[in-house]
């Protein structure tokens, strides 16, 4: 028997006809300040490896950000990820030359300018000295000071960069200082050199050195794992650590293919995401399915089920216990994060096939929400934006993205 609900007489209505609505989305791993750097020409540019490819290009953009430049980046990633059903996002930001405030800057943007949930922390290195790395800390640290675990809307996370371009003195720090019960966000063996590096320099495999400093948590996220070996994958298991997948930056960085199926045997918490590579998580996981049947020459590696799992189970777990709310699905007692597709099925639509629909429907042809309700507001009405000017932004942004290029040349 159903429970019926009486609607309030001042409550607004959306023609639901010829709409397929899904839970909000959620993206487990992005960089918004990366939003800026779409159609940027780097002269001399010309990778070997992937160390070379962060030094060329994102260590480059990242100096290069300023406080308009980080606002504007948060507000293009955040309004672009709401335009394709994403209502959370989980950040990891780095502007080394712009640290102090840069996260109450990001949070503004996508919690009140654009009116999406998150979850944000900032990168910390060592690549641009100690001053700039203690900078970092302290910006950790303050933010996550004011986290309000009854905001539902965002939280804090400690943000480190990766293995390679910390040193046990930094690790040492954060151990020390990380309140209990906080998770730390942290690139995990992307490259080869991540993990050759850990092994020579400090004789441990990565997993193992970030559990020598107690960061493996229950609420710590691990981006890539593309290289670490069986034992770690049970160390990291063994902690309850999360880990996130990001198919289409590892495919264009040339980086290795993540093992979906060994760390979903083991329990793991596998979660999706971009990497910064765009927001569109049902295009991301059309690439994850296609991505693991060719390197395994496999037609049914990485099936519907195993999909299933890792964006519309696994993400809306994180973002819960992260945000404290109830997400990914549209019942009672959950949180009213909606997103509606404009979606005409030309074929039989079901709860049984409605993954098909989605992957071969929506994510190939790149279509985009008319509408998306967060927290039971509408950020997305008609196709318009709710709460902040579309034209007037893009217009600032490709001043502000002419002005980073120039400081990068």
């Amino acid at each position: 028997e159903r429970d019926t609900y009486e609607i309030p007489a001042a409550a607004e209505t959306i023609a639901g006809h010829g709409k397929l609505a899904l839970p909000g989305l959620v993206n487990a791993h992005t960089h918004l300040y990366s939003s800026l750097a779409r159609g940027m020409a780097l002269p001399n540019y010309s990778p070997s490896t992937f160390t070379q490819i962060l030094e060329q290009l994102w260590w480059r953009l990242d100096k290069a950000l300023d406080p308009e430049s980080v606002r504007t980046s948060a507000l293009v990633g955040a309004m672009e990820a709401a335009r394709c059903g994403v209502a959370t996002l989980i950040d990891h930001h780095a502007s080394p030359h712009a640290i102090t405030g840069s996260l109450s800057a990001v949070k503004d943007a996508v919690n009140t300018d654009v009116g999406l949930r998150g979850a944000f922390c900032y990168e910390l290195s060592d690549r641009d000295g100690m001053g700039i790395r203690d900078e970092g800390i302290e910006e950790n640290l303050d933010f996550l000071s004011t986290d309000d675990p009854s905001d539902s809307m965002s939280t804090a996370l400690f943000g480190l960069h990766a293995s390679f371009t910390l040193s046990d003195d930094s690790l040492a720090k954060v151990s020390e200082s990380i309140p209990d019960g906080a998770g730390v966000h942290i690139h995990v063996a992307e490259g080869p050199e991540d993990e050759e590096q850990c092994q020579a320099e400090h004789g441990l495999r990565i997993v193992e050195r970030l559990d020598k400093f107690d960061l493996l948590r229950n609420r710590s996220i691990l981006a890539h794992c593309l290289h670490i070996d069986e034992a770690e994958k049970d160390l990291v298991a063994d902690s309850g650590a999360i880990v996130v997948h990001n198919p289409r930056s590892n495919m264009n960085n040339a980086v290795g293919v993540f093992d979906i199926a060994g760390f979903l045997k083991r329990g793991i918490t596998v979660g999706l995401g971009t990497d910064g590579l765009g927001e569109n998580m049902l295009s991301e996981l059309f690439t994850a399915g296609i991505l693991q049947k060719v390197s395994n020459g496999d037609s049914l590696a990485a099936g519907f089920g195993d999909m299933q799992k890792i964006l519309f189970d696994n993400n809306p777990q994180i973002a819960s216990l992260l945000l404290g709310a109830q997400l990914g699905r549209i019942a009672p007692g959950y949180s009213a994060d909606i997103a509606l597709f404009d979606y005409n099925p030309p074929t039989p639509i079901d709860a049984g096939n409605v993954l098909g629909h989605l992957l071969f429907g929506i994510a190939v042809h790149d279509m985009h929400v008319s509408d998306l309700i967060i927290n039971g507001r509408p950020v997305i009405g008609s196709g318009h934006f709710t709460k902040i000017d579309e034209e007037r932004t893009y217009a600032q942004a490709r001043e502000v993205a002419a002005a980073l290029w120039a400081r990068i040349a």
